[in-house]
């Protein structure tokens, strides 16, 4: 096979997994887990704007899947096709998800980023995704209706500013590989500039850090170079509160490289970065509540080490449209193959009835 007949192939099986057509054979991909899938699937009727389409989604074990074509074709989202690295992309400006179709499942992450059960799904040839990534990251609402079984999806009414990445460039060698990058906020609210230094901050003593290393153990060698890397995505953006999750990684030889993430939760009004506290004020008791959900959880997790009595008195965490996460850090309670582990909790299990995040 040419070159050129392996482009086109590449590209009609690129497509064919958006809109489900079959062109060619898709064993690279594994799909060969859709019979059982379909077994259990039920459609679900998506409208978008109030209108139907006239594509379907689906629910699978509780979960609501969304085509990958609607997402292109009627909600009008940017969807492209990496015929390199065999990836979708999803959206622009600031969060763009990714999907990689590899051997096993497809791997799912927002600007490098891979946060609390991101997932994508290929069902009788058609590639889906959880309905929770367009709330969480595409800037889509969704109201689910039982009995109709309905997904209603409208644009989130975000906040009014716009975040764009800043490189952070340093010199680079056949030795040292850097790709760090941090976001900025343009806009009127008055704890913009105030944000932007404090991310700003972080981002310029990443790299401080890492010359301190560097400075410790030596340079690295060119048949085993150095590397760092620093990506975000934005978790929550809107009611005047942004709450994003920052990832710098470094490699300085050895097994493996390791990876420190930090979140941020914002008031746009005056700057103020949040504690779990101010978003969930409304439970005085909120670190009791999580502390009886945790205890139970963490324990049982993949790789435990050990060691976990509680939340500590600033613990990690990041704001969803739903929800909370609390993560911790590699290797604080976990084997490195755990990753970085994440503990989703839903304001409706957090907050009294009727109560919002960041109020009382």
């Amino acid at each position: 096979m040419n070159i050129q007949t392996k482009r086109l192939g590449t590209a009609l099986l690129a497509a064919a997994l958006v809109t489900g057509g079959v062109t060619a054979p898709i064993s690279e991909l594994h799909a060969a887990g859709s019979a059982s899938q379909a077994a259990q699937q039920t459609q679900v009727t998506l409208k978008w704007n109030g209108k139907a389409l006239q594509t379907k989604g689906l629910m699978i074990k509780g979960q609501t899947l969304i085509p990958v074509a609607a997402l292109r074709d009627d909600l009008k989202l940017p969807v492209s096709y990496n015929a390199s690295d065999k990836s979708y992309t999803i959206g622009a400006n600031y969060n763009k998800l990714k999907i990689a179709m590899g051997y096993d499942e497809p791997y799912v992450n927002v600007n490098g980023v891979h946060t609390y059960d991101m997932q994508a799904r290929m069902v009788n040839n058609r590639l889906y995704v959880p309905i929770g990534h367009l709330k969480a990251y595409l800037g889509i609402d969704a109201a689910w209706n039982a009995a109709a079984k309905t997904v209603s999806m409208t644009k989130s009414q975000l906040n009014s500013v716009s975040i764009k990445t800043v490189n952070l460039s340093q010199d680079k060698s056949d030795k040292t590989k850097f790709d760090l990058k941090y976001p900025q906020l343009t806009g009127s609210q008055p704890g913009v500039d105030k944000i932007n230094a404090a991310l700003k901050q972080h981002a310029e003593t990443n790299v401080a850090w890492i010359k301190k290393q560097i400075d410790e153990i030596g340079d690295a060698t060119a048949d085993r170079p150095y590397e760092f890397e620093s990506n975000y995505a934005v978790t929550y953006n809107r009611g005047g509160y942004v709450s994003l999750i920052v990832e710098d990684y470094s490699y300085f030889g050895g097994a493996h490289g390791s990876t420190a993430r930090t979140a941020f939760t914002f008031s746009l009004e005056d700057g103020k970065q949040l504690g779990l506290g101010d978003v969930l004020k409304a439970n005085p008791d909120y670190k009791k509540t999580l502390n009886n959900k945790l205890l139970k959880q963490v324990p049982v997790s993949n790789g435990y080490l050990g060691g976990f009595k509680g939340l500590s008195d600033k613990p990690d965490f990041y704001v969803t449209g739903t929800g909370i996460v609390i993560f911790f850090q590699q290797y604080e309670y976990t084997a490195y193959a755990a990753g970085i582990p994440e503990f989703y909790f839903a304001f409706t299990d957090l907050l009294p009835a009727g109560a919002k995040p960041f109020g009382k």
